[in-house]
């Protein structure tokens, strides 16, 4: 194989286009070109479509091209194994990836073998791993012993001065400026449940009429193979006497000012690693409610100001997430970013970073 040249990138992406692995990629690709590589974006819709391609990645390795890819497993195969056998046969050996929804006990001990047998295994065989927080690094390291470069993920600065309200939503979302709003694809763990939970606990409190949301909102689709917990979710909800909702997958053209208008952000997802919608929320200037724990902390140090941490307690967020959203209601103003806050490292940053770590792996000057 001939030397790699110099700032040039494959850049791989492979999923549905509006996933947000996928969609992180493609921003990825374009910020790396914006700071000067000469970037080859190669989409493949699904595993099949990435594991055809294998050819054309050997060419390209044999041509002196780098090759970088964003990789959660779900999108490589039907199991952890399935997706490990798919990267590693199909990868040549100077590829470079991001690592996604890095594996970590709390999600049980069978998937998370599974998952970390699959993300061990492919670790090994590239040529360098990135990880999107110190957070994801040190899971990694829990399963395997190779090193990580850590590139977070940007958030693009997108604020205005506040909701637009120049037209109504559709249907699918009238409302949302009174509910307690979750974005994203929604899956167990997300933090609906919790939701619910927590103004049924506002009710008992102080009673319905007191002015606290009335509703949940997943914003966004549900993930594949959850369809059940819509129904689970509807069902915890009327039980308390509340209502709960999945809007759907969301237009580009709607996504800023829905999160915008939503009376109570929240982002209070179990076992979270890094977050897309996270980034979201903070890029139209929200403050969402977050549980304190590794990783959000690990954020609020990167930005301050951005988020609002809620303590966790040995039965989880429970009360003190009640008493946030009574807050976030009585007081909406904490629910946006202060003036002059920051929300560096953007896209141009990010995209240098991960530009170094591909000069350092591939010995670019």
């Amino acid at each position: 194989m001939p030397p790699l040249e110099q700032g040039r990138v494959l850049y791989l992406s492979v999923g549905p286009q509006d996933h947000g692995v996928v969609r992180h990629g493609r921003q990825t690709a374009q910020a790396l070109e914006d700071v000067g590589l000469v970037v080859e974006p190669l989409h493949a819709e699904d595993a099949t479509a990435f594991v055809s391609l294998a050819p054309a990645l050997q060419r390209a390795r044999d041509e002196g091209r780098a090759m970088h890819l964003d990789v959660t497993d779900a999108l490589f195969g039907p199991t952890p194994a399935a997706a490990a056998d798919a990267l590693t046969r199909t990868l040549p050996d100077c590829a470079t990836v991001t690592l996604h929804d890095v594996p970590q006990p709390a999600e049980g001990q069978a998937r998370f073998a599974a998952r970390a047998e699959a993300y061990a295994r492919l670790a090994r065989e590239v040529a360098g791993v990135v990880v999107s927080s110190e957070h994801e690094r040190a899971l990694l390291q829990d399963i395997v012993d190779v090193p990580a470069h850590v590139v977070p993920l940007p958030v693009e600065d997108r604020r205005t001065d506040g909701p637009d309200t120049s037209e109504p939503f559709p249907e699918a979302y009238a409302g949302i400026e009174d509910d307690v709003v979750i974005f994203g694809h929604l899956y167990p763990g997300k933090g609906h449940a919790e939701a619910i939970d927590a103004l049924a606990e506002l009710d008992r409190q102080w009673g319905p009429g007191a002015g606290h949301p009335r509703r949940v909102t997943a914003l966004g689709p549900v993930a594949a193979r959850h369809e059940d917990l819509v129904v689970e979710l509807a069902e915890r909800a009327r039980a308390a006497d509340l209502d709960f909702r999945v809007t759907g997958f969301v237009p580009d053209e709607l996504m800023d000012r829905l999160l915008c208008a939503a009376a109570v952000p929240l982002a209070a997802h179990h076992n979270v690693s890094a977050s897309g919608s996270l980034a979201s929320w903070m890029s139209v200037g929200r403050r969402p409610i977050v549980p304190a724990g590794r990783y959000n902390e690990e954020m609020a140090r990167l930005r301050p100001g951005t988020l609002r941490i809620v303590p966790v307690g040995r039965s989880g967020v429970g009360f003190a997430l009640a008493e946030a959203i009574a807050e976030a209601r009585e007081l909406p103003a904490r629910t946006w970013q202060a003036p002059g806050t920051s929300l560096e490292p953007g896209p141009a940053a990010c995209a240098w970073l991960l530009a170094r770590v591909l000069a350092e792996v591939h010995g670019w000057r």
